[in-house]
């Protein structure tokens, strides 16, 4: 059933009019009950050797157990089990991983999402060793995905790092994973529809490359989700299925693009935000999708004001916006000041990026309007799947909400919508008129 996706990635790949080549790498999806076995199969095919596995505590329970049992048969296994109630991709999940890996691993495989997938992946790339990826719940698109974000020094930061040579699944185990982790594999593909958004504003007024193809990859990827969104409410198996499947083609676009673009944009820049404000606080994270599904909302309703008239470009005091990032980051303010400081220059500057988006009007505002009609059904498909539709249903706070919108830009060197208003100086009077 998920050989189609492999179908739609491989249409998409060799040399583009956007002047990429897109290549993807990854062998196999399989999202079925015979996983075990597929799994051992690969391994042996990629002849394995050593493997060293990697879970936590609840997605051994769910599938890793199966997994160790399965390979073992034929492989001499190392499992790592990431121990702890508050998990991320950092230093001390990294270092012990490593620590699992030795001479004889030929071989990494992740069971579990987010934190155990980003945390293999990016050991994989650094002792340069095949990895797959068992999928234990639908609640984000990073599977296919060659990049991980990793929380260093309480900065979250995106690194290169490398594709998984299969992505596997059981129906079964999806289905019983909690159903919060569900909803929020919802929010995390809605947030593709700004994310585009983002991209296609990027190209126009920046001339950064915009690949038709890809872009499209990812539509159906949205699409998939969007028609299964009333089954999920159900927990149908049929719905949850298609979910992962969803996700798990936007996450190949993200391989085939080389970089999270298509898939990423000022809503997941809130998201990061919001976890790294969370965690200055000792207060436990909320689930990445679940963030990404709300930011997604705000970013809509941002587009839709941005929209709604022609503001004159005005000057920006550069030196109080940096006295209100280092207010907003706190500690670790020069660490993305450094990254990407309140001066950087854009491919174009700020004066043909307004002459350009006066260009553009019609075209960039019949996309912001297509989404704030689109919101309602958002909301409808966030609420009916049980997940999160405003802020503080995800422990942010009212102050939280004002500082994402003005600082969160700052986390990478990507235009994006808020990067934009933020040049034209325009940020803050939209910001207001949002939260009044």
């Amino acid at each position: 059933m998920a050989d189609d996706l492999l179908d739609l990635a491989r249409a998409a790949q060799g040399a583009c009019p956007c002047g990429a080549t897109h290549a993807m790498r990854t062998r196999e999806i399989y999202i079925g009950e015979d996983w075990t076995a597929r799994l051992t199969a690969l391994a042996r095919e990629l002849g394995a050797g050593g493997v060293t596995l990697v879970a936590d505590e609840r997605t051994f329970e769910a599938a890793g157990r199966d997994a160790e049992r399965a390979l073992g048969q034929e492989f001499p296994v190392k499992t790592v089990l990431l121990r702890g109630r508050e998990l991320h991709a950092d230093a001390e999940s990294i270092g012990k991983v490593l620590l699992g890996v030795s001479e004889r691993t030929k071989l990494l495989v992740a069971v579990g999402s987010g934190t155990v997938n980003d945390t293999t992946r990016f050991v994989a790339h650094r002792v340069k060793t095949p990895y797959l990826v068992v999928g234990t719940a639908p609640s984000m698109d990073g599977y296919a995905s060659s990049v991980s974000p990793v929380l260093e020094e309480g900065m979250k930061i995106t690194y290169e790092a490398v594709h998984p040579e299969a992505v596997l699944a059981s129906p079964r185990v999806l289905c019983a994973a909690p159903r919060a982790m569900v909803a929020a594999g919802l929010g995390d593909m809605l947030g593709k529809y700004t994310a585009l958004m983002d991209w296609k504003l990027s190209s126009l007024l920046t001339g950064e490359p915009f690949c038709q193809r890809i872009a499209g990859l990812m539509r159906q990827a949205v699409e998939i989700c969007r028609q299964n969104a009333a089954g999920l409410a159900a927990r149908t198996p049929e719905a949850v299925t298609e979910l992962t499947r969803g996700l798990t083609l936007s996450g190949l676009a993200m391989q085939m693009m080389g970089n999270s673009r298509p898939a990423s944009g000022c809503e997941h820049h809130l998201s990061h935000f919001w976890e790294m404000r969370q965690l200055q606080r000792g207060q436990g994270a909320s689930l990445h999708g679940d963030k990404v599904g709300v930011a997604t909302l705000l970013i809509v309703e941002f587009a839709h004001r941005f929209f709604a008239k022609k503001r004159p470009l005005k000057p920006v005091d550069r030196q109080a916006w940096e006295r209100r990032m280092r207010a907003a980051y706190g500690d670790l303010a020069d660490g993305f000041l450094a990254r990407n400081p309140l001066d950087r220059e854009e491919a174009t500057s700020t004066q043909e990026q307004y002459d350009r988006l006066l260009a553009h009007w019609t075209e960039l505002k019949s996309q912001a309007d297509a989404l704030w009609e689109s919101r309602e059904e958002m909301l409808r498909m966030l609420a009916e799947s049980g997940g999160p539709v405003h802020p503080d249903q995800v422990g942010v706070r009212p102050e939280d909400v004002r500082d994402a919108l003005l600082c969160a830009w700052l986390l990478r060197p990507r235009f994006t919508l808020l990067k934009l208003a933020f040049d034209l100086g325009v940020l803050e009077e939209i910001v207001d008129e949002m939260l009044a």
